[in-house]
């Protein structure tokens, strides 16, 4: 692969291969408002957090956007991940609590510097274009207006700032510029920051950074659950930590693939074999952590593999000849399912080497980009190869649904009287929702005494969500710091067509769309039966949300 054909990946690689859950679409109105029940959550709180509770929690009344409150509703009537609702709050709230709260005003940074640029590797991308930070501002911006105005937040408002940053996101998550991390990190302590989103500039080190200046921060992506431990009550997640993607894929593996035929290879022989499994993971410190809990979760579940291989991350030009020793090894030993844990460039290097080599296998990847409109990407560096093995591919996550299912687009009308109207537009502000909603319901469970420690006491005070919304499950259990609670497996079809461009290739959900939780099945996996993906046994059509789980306008 010729570095040239990275420079098509550059300006998107953050943005899309450590993107949010494909909600990137399009906006319809709907023409009637309806206040949104927590479907008995009440009943499932004491079970599963602290049940720490807000002043005014549990009272009806009005709220401060001016929305009816009654025990059981949430705050705002657009979401189904909100905290409960709380009756207008007025009183003393201690002034200055902590580093970057005073009496009026909560402190917020974002680096908007550098993102998606291969930086220091290829040619220095820059920062985004000058049109691209004022959209992702203006969504910024809309968001924080109308959650400043709906949310308790204790006599206080949310305060952005902006920065540009000194960080390059893919040195950084290649073990380089980790000054630059804490450059960047020490510039928003210097801002007077109580907590970061910095969406699109967010990597491991600039939030261990963050962390150690007693910054909270909204991003923690695919880390370890002994990450956010290791780094509590500083780091926070929409996405799932990687220790639940890990158990998500090991369980599918355990229930559906071990011992069964591998009936989604792309070679015939392989679909009349038992499953021979081969895992391929990097040997960088920031991702090898889960790598490992891969090998041993399946060692306990007694899934011996055929193969496995394990890859420097040291720069971007090692990973395609990596890619091709770990193919033709896994070619060589039979392995007809391969499990990429890997970084989310990888995948594309595999397809690209295990095309040229003329092995299709089955595919089970575990990494966040293969859960984002990765069909731009995975092309720009993989081309036909792409479709060819990506035919055989499965992952866990939520399958992307249209945008009248997404809230953040009836958050965004509510807000502005407009519609969404461009793909670009659209992801910044899918994606820039999530950590808001996140942030300023931390804030709101808070209460007055806003601290790091109360920030996390209120994140695992939130209910748990409506759990077959267009984001899925969310559960803040205590001693957790990311969202998920449940997932779905997704085929890729490159039949159907994708959210943004409306262009051939996405996701779709198998078995019907269930869902199956992290924490508990609610919906359990049976045991030694197939997946019903590639339009098998119905699984053709994508999955849409329940009515009851779709906020109105």
């Amino acid at each position: 692969m010729q570095l040239d054909s990275l420079k098509v990946v550059a300006c998107r690689y953050k943005r899309f291969a450590l993107g949010t859950f494909v909600i990137v679409m399009i906006l319809l109105f709907v023409p009637s408002i309806h206040q949104v029940d927590a479907q008995g959550t009440a009943a499932h709180v004491g079970g599963n957090i602290y049940p720490y509770r807000v002043p005014g929690e549990g009272l009806s009344g009005t709220t401060v956007g001016g929305y009816f409150c009654k025990p059981g509703l949430r705050q705002v009537p657009w979401s189904v991940y909100a905290p409960l609702c709380v009756p207008k709050w007025t009183g003393n709230n201690g002034g200055s609590t902590a580093p970057g709260v005073a009496a009026s005003t909560i402190t917020v940074t974002v680096d908007i510097a550098n993102n998606g640029g291969l930086c220091t590797f290829l040619d220095k991308e820059g920062s985004k274009s000058t049109a691209s930070t004022a959209v992702f501002k203006r969504n910024m911006n809309t968001y924080v207006a109308l959650f400043n105005k709906d949310f308790e937040l204790w006599g206080r408002r949310v305060v952005i700032k902006y920065f540009n940053g000194q960080g390059c996101d893919i040195s950084e998550l290649l073990g380089q510029d980790q000054s630059q991390a804490e450059a960047d990190a020490q510039t928003a302590a210097s801002l007077g920051a109580f907590a970061d989103y910095s969406e699109v500039a967010s990597t491991p080190p600039y939030d261990t950074a963050l962390a150690s200046h007693h910054i909270v921060a909204i991003g923690g992506e695919f880390m370890p659950h002994s990450w956010y431990q290791q780094y509590a009550p500083y780091e926070y997640s929409y996405y799932p930590s990687c220790t639940k993607f890990v158990q998500a894929a090991v369980d599918v593996i355990g229930k559906s693939i071990n011992g069964l035929p591998a009936i989604y290879a792309g070679n015939n022989t392989y679909q009349h074999e038992p499953a021979k499994i081969g895992l391929i993971y990097p040997s960088d410190p920031l991702f090898s952590p889960c790598a490992a809990e891969a090998a041993q979760l399946l060692s306990q579940a007694h899934i011996p593999l055929a193969d496995q291989f394990s890859y420097s991350m040291t720069d971007l030009a090692s990973l395609s000849p990596e890619a091709v020793t770990a193919v033709a090894g896994f070619k060589e030993k039979g392995v007809t399912t391969v499990i990429c844990a890997c970084d989310p460039l990888t995948p594309a290097f595999l397809a690209e080497a295990a095309a040229s080599q003329h092995y299709f296998p089955e595919w089970l990847v575990m990494s966040i980009s293969d859960v984002t409109e990765v069909r731009g990407i995975m092309s720009a560096i993989a081309g036909k190869a792409f479709n060819t093995e990506w035919a055989h591919a499965l992952t866990m996550m939520v399958q992307p649904v249209m945008p009248q299912d997404q809230e953040f687009t009836v958050a965004y009308q509510l807000a502005t009287g407009h519609k969404l109207s461009s793909p670009p537009a659209i992801g910044d502000a899918g994606t820039l929702y999530q950590g808001l909603l996140l942030l300023f319901s931390g804030i709101q469970q808070a209460g007055p005494d806003l601290t790091p420690a109360t920030f996390q006491r209120g994140m695992w005070s939130l209910p748990p969500s409506v759990q077959d919304a267009g984001l899925g499950g969310w559960l803040f259990k205590p001693g957790h710091y990311t969202a998920p609670s449940n997932f779905q497996v997704l085929y890729w079809s490159n039949r159907a067509r994708g959210p943004v461009t409306h262009e051939k290739g996405a996701w779709v959900a198998c078995n019907g769309g269930k869902f199956y939780s992290i924490y508990g099945s609610t919906s359990v996996l049976p045991a030694g039966k197939q997946l019903a993906c590639f339009g098998k046994d119905g699984s053709s059509a994508p999955w849409n949300p329940p009515l009851s789980a779709i906020p109105k306008i």
